[in-house]
């Protein structure tokens, strides 16, 4: 009872903190103001002309329609299904009272869950509580440079310097560092293109409404430039306080920022400033809250299309990475999302390029994502150049025909040497019929043990599940299996997926399993097998091998080369040189940094250092 008891004081004490910032910034306020001042302000604040009134409400008007934008966003972050239109009219009507009545938070997710219901109060307070804290990182990035670049009090200097470095440093680590990954794993963190939008409708209404307020202040000599960084500064205060309307913090901060203004003059325009920006809003915010709840979600959504039949192997990738195939009125083709980007993955399933580049680019605006192509061929990203995109080779693919395929070619007389090793040395391979898991578990801890772990994203996982619905083979040494490959199979062809190993092994072993795999597919009569790609830069790139390993693995390629393949250069794309810069590194960071494995479906498997051929060569 006792402990209950000091819990609700608690709780009572935390939801009076702002009333008591309140009644204490009022009561500095008064004593700042010379006597008498309270008994003109009515009279002052009636006489503030009617022209000057009208350019506070359309500016007003002006702030809110950038306000109402923030919900758009973070309803296309959440996916939230809700059609844009209703999601700026909730989103108007929830900060319209947050702000007025304070709480913004909790007001704000009440307010949305009672004009959504099919939200959910849980979605309601996600959406509140994005909308809340990326508009004061926002404001607080807006004041810093304010400060920093207009007149400013001179001990807001040393704290807007370090905002202006800090905040995009932080943004830039949370969505790229690996340090950051867990985060960026347990909550959906906003794209880069989210935070620059939301950082320009910020702009757009807290300029607003500070051009709303100075309009409202008769004193010529009041230069804009001077008064913003006030403004912001007095806004971040109100709005830190969680005061009702910021009543208190607000004119606080301003009467001391603004010490040469004449308090009534200040003061009376903040009243009208305060029916205009805060009452109306707000009247109308409750008017729109009492209106008849719409409970079913309107905004169309893209189809996902079940797996073809005859799938090409390639999109198994889709299983692991919570990928899927987008199929619209010109085409389809296979999406994989990662925090910042919407990247089609491999060449169009269906139609031309140019359409599903163009649905690609929808969906992404949907989504608030970059977009992107990641492992097209040399067709598509021809094709996407055309179209204005930026285009870059990261991977070659090494392809084969196992009907022309031969041990006896020249070209792979040093394969011969290696199988004729692995024989000497005893190796065998068998077709697993029934997957021997404990083994095949064993073999993929050593192997991450010695490698540091698997990648994820295009790359996978071990997963008993997904292996026992590929095609698996197996060497062993004796009677101890000591290495496996597995594959996707369709009737397109093979895909080389999963390759796992025990250190110190004969050498051969790994190109017996690729040649028995081979010939396994030449016996079943498919004419495309994949042995995956390998990374590959343009010259002018390549001194970053030096700095990233992965991007050069001689070792690889020599072991693929030995079965004399075909090579396919393959690309990544996006509309500019930025967007480009910043997909591949949100990929790099999903590919090295993978989002622990769900048990819930089946996912894909994928070798670290090989991945899934991207074009089908019948």
């Amino acid at each position: 009872m006792a402990a209950g008891k000091a819990a609700r004081v608690s709780q009572a004490g935390r939801l009076g903190i702002p009333f008591i910032i309140m009644g204490g910034s009022i009561w500095l306020v008064q004593d700042r103001l010379e006597p008498g001042v309270w008994d003109s302000l009515p009279g002052a604040a009636l006489a503030t002309p009617l022209p000057l009134v009208a350019i506070a409400l359309l500016l007003t008007c002006l702030s809110f329609w950038a306000i109402a934008r923030y919900d758009r966003l973070a309803h296309r972050h959440l996916r939230s299904g809700i059609a844009e239109g209703r999601a700026s009219l909730s989103g108007f009507a929830a900060i319209a009272i947050g702000q007025t009545v304070g709480f913004g938070i909790l007001t704000g997710a009440a307010v949305r869950w009672r004009m959504l219901p099919q939200l959910g109060l849980g979605t309601a307070l996600r959406l509140a509580t994005l909308v809340s804290i990326t508009f004061m990182l926002a404001l607080g990035f807006l004041t810093a440079l304010s400060c920093l670049l207009l007149p400013a009090p001179s001990w807001a200097l040393p704290g807007a310097l370090l905002a202006a470095v800090l905040l995009p440093f932080a943004l830039l680590a949370i969505s790229f560092a690996p340090l950051a990954a867990p985060l960026r794993h347990r909550i959906r963190v906003p794209s880069l293109r989210t935070c620059g939008a939301i950082l320009g409708w910020a702009a757009l209404d807290v300029t607003a409404a500070a051009l709303a307020l100075y309009c409202l202040i008769s004193v010529p000599e009041l230069s804009f430039a001077v008064f913003l960084p006030a403004f912001l500064l007095a806004l971040g205060a109100a709005m830190l306080s969680g005061a009702p309307g910021g009543v208190g913090p607000f004119e606080l901060v301003l009467l001391t920022l603004l010490s040469d203004i004449p308090a009534t003059e200040l003061v009376s325009a903040i009243i009208v400033f305060r029916v205009i920006y805060f009452a109306l809003p707000a009247l109308l915010g409750v008017a729109l809250v009492f209106l008849p709840a719409r409970a079913a979600p309107d905004a169309a959504t893209c189809r996902t299309a079940p797996r073809p039949r005859a799938a090409l192997p390639e999109l198994g990738i889709l299983t692991q990475n919570g990928g899927k195939i987008v199929e619209h009125d010109r085409g389809a083709f296979a999406l994989w999302q990662t925090t910042q980007t919407a990247t089609m993955l491999f060449d169009p399933l269906a139609g031309d390029v140019e359409p599903n580049l163009t649905q690609l680019k929808r969906h992404a605006a949907t989504c608030n994502l970059l977009p992107a192509l990641y492992k097209c061929g040399a067709q598509t990203a021809a094709r996407a150049r055309r179209s204005g995109w930026q285009v870059l080779r990261i991977a070659e693919d090494f392809v084969l025909d196992p009907a022309r395929y031969t041990i006896d070619d020249p070209a792979r007389r040093g394969l011969r040497r290696k199988l004729r090793k692995a024989e000497r040395a005893g190796v065998s391979v068998q077709r697993a019929r029934t997957l021997p898991l404990a083994e095949l578990a064993a073999i993929d801890a050593a192997w991450q043990a010695a490698h540091g772990g698997a990648r994820g994203g295009s790359m996978g996982r071990f997963c008993p599940d997904y292996l026992n619905q590929q095609q698996v083979f197996l060497a062993y040494l004796g009677e101890q299996a000591v290495a496996f490959v597995s594959f996707h199979v369709t009737e397109s062809g093979v895909c080389l997926d999963l390759v796992r190993h025990h250190d110190h092994l004969p050498d051969g072993t790994m190109h017996l399993l690729m040649h028995s795999a081979i010939l396994a597919a030449q016996k079943d009569g498919l004419r495309h097998f994949s042995l995956a790609a390998v990374p590959s830069l343009p010259a002018r790139l390549q001194k970053l091998s030096a700095i990233s390993p992965q991007l050069d693995n001689p070792g690889l390629r020599q072991f693929k080369a030995s079965f004399a393949p075909k090579r396919r250069p393959l690309y990544a794309a996006a509309p500019s040189l930025a967007s480009l810069i910043a997909a591949l590194g949100d990929i790099a960071s999903e590919i090295h940094r993978p989002r622990p494995l769900s048990r819930s479906e089946p996912l894909h498997d994928e070798v670290e250092e090989n991945d899934i051929a991207l074009r089908l060569e019948v």
